[in-house]
């Protein structure tokens, strides 16, 4: 799955490189479309299933920078699940130079911090 992005100069720090942390946003927005491309929302799996998904490990390694105006594209792929984790492979490229390359482990969670279960149905769509 693949999700295009611009960088604005709000992304950026005062060199006009890419802030080191916004990175996670765009990784995010990447998982986020993931499930979208699933037919899942963020507020639909809340309202469905009662949990949502946190990020409990992250690996990130910078190889190059992005800068003011580029346009990116974050591939994001399930490399690892099962009923209480999805380990994500995500790389953020620029005209296919790797500027950044990632693992991303979330977990489904209730409210009251409880690790829950990825549904059968859910599992199903992840598989495919």
């Amino acid at each position: 799955m693949n999700t295009e992005i611009k960088v604005y100069y709000e992304d950026t720090d005062a060199s006009e490189r890419v802030y080191y942390a916004n990175y996670l946003k765009f990784l995010e927005r990447g998982r986020t479309d993931y499930l979208y491309n699933l037919g899942f929302t963020h507020k639909n799996i809340l309202e469905k299933y009662k949990f949502y998904f946190v990020v409990k490990n992250c690996k990130i390694d910078y190889k190059k920078p992005a800068y003011f105006e580029d346009i990116l594209k974050i591939t994001t792929k399930i490399i690892n699940i099962s009923k209480v984790k999805i380990l994500f492979h995500q790389q953020i490229k620029k005209n296919e130079e790797l500027l950044v390359d990632s693992e991303i482990l979330i977990t489904p969670v209730f409210f009251n911090g409880k690790i829950a279960k990825i549904p059968n149905e859910m599992l199903e769509k992840f598989s495919t």
